[in-house]
């Protein structure tokens, strides 16, 4: 199984024009984290420990996408006019290659983003020549604003709602209910960095469903050589490929260069009991996947992966006993 989580293209957008905080700027955020053992949580093992990974790997880096996709919706608005809310009422428009979208809310500056703005967007087979195909809504409200948008360095705090928003591309059909809130520093000309933090976001990818609840993290991204990247969080998951949910958290920040598999850090699961399962980065080529079944302290189960073979694009060994 290989999740793709396609709103990775908002990161790129943004990081063409664009100071890691270590204080939480909204209530809800952090990564204290979960230690599971709740009679609602999975029991871990040796049979479902490698899917649960993976599905706390997919859950941790989609909510870290988040903030990049808000403040390019945000960001949009004012560099690409006519693009804007009509004080008059919603406001339809086609899109550059085919399809609608209705833009409304209440916008106090069409020049600027301000704290108070609330923009919603309601797509209708948008095709907006980018690789996919946009429909749903999803909404921005924005919170604060420090500095300059369009200048690209600014801090935007902001809340995200998303209902049936769906993106297709050839391949993938993505789709997301739920809510979103963080902070984006890009005040930094050498950085960027994030905060965020949500109740339930509804996830829907390549026929599997994930439900991530209770989920908070932090990001920092380098964009200068070597644009290093590190990421923690912390949250619930809850998947069809698996029964049951788990808690997961990183141990360790997960760090990796741009362009690059992650080298280092520690993304562990907890279930019932005090079972858990982590995922070890060795470096940028393997991972080892270690097993603590009966909450001994003692990885009774630890095997090494390629990264291929943990994200599923390469069969397993047939030696694995996970």
């Amino acid at each position: 199984m290989d999740h793709r989580f396609i709103l990775t293209v908002a990161i790129l957008a943004l990081l063409a024009g664009c100071t890691y905080k270590s204080d939480c700027p909204f209530s809800g955020c952090g990564v204290g984290g979960p230690v599971g053992g709740g009679a609602g949580l999975m029991t871990v093992d040796e049979n479902n420990a490698l899917d649960a990974l993976r599905e706390a790997w997919f859950a941790a880096n989609a909510t870290a996408e988040l903030p990049f996709f808000g403040a390019a919706t945000g960001v949009g608005e004012v560099l690409n006019p006519p693009v804007i809310v009509d004080p008059a009422g919603p406001t339809a428009y086609n899109c550059p290659v085919s399809g609608t979208f209705i833009v409304s809310g209440n916008v106090a500056n069409p020049n600027t983003v301000t704290a108070g703005d609330f923009v919603s967007y309601e797509s209708s087979s948008c095709d907006s020549a980018t690789g996919f195909t946009v429909d749903g809504t999803h909404s921005l409200d924005i919170l604060s604003i420090v500095g300059d948008p369009t200048s690209g360095q600014f801090e935007q705090a902001q809340t995200l709602a998303f209902t049936n928003f769906q993106a297709a591309s050839a391949s993938t059909v993505t789709t997301l209910n739920g809510d979103h809130t963080d902070v984006i520093d890009s005040q930094s000309a050498s950085s960027v960095s994030t905060a965020f933090s949500g109740n339930l976001l509804l996830i829907d990818e390549d026929q599997i469903s994930i439900s991530i609840s209770s989920y908070s993290g932090f990001s920092f991204i380098q964009i200068i050589n070597p644009f290093a990247y590190d990421l923690e969080s912390v949250g619930n998951a809850n998947s069809s490929v698996i029964t049951g949910s788990f808690d997961y958290r990183t141990d360790e920040p997960i760090l990796q260069l741009v362009g690059a598999n992650p080298h280092d850090g520690i993304l562990e699961i907890f279930g019932r009991d005090g079972g858990t399962a982590r995922i070890a980065i060795v470096d940028e080529f393997s991972v080892d996947i270690q097993v603590d079944a009966n909450a001994s302290n003692n990885y009774e189960i630890s095997t090494n992966l390629t990264w291929d073979q943990f994200l599923g694009l390469a069969p397993l060994p047939s030696s694995i006993s996970i």
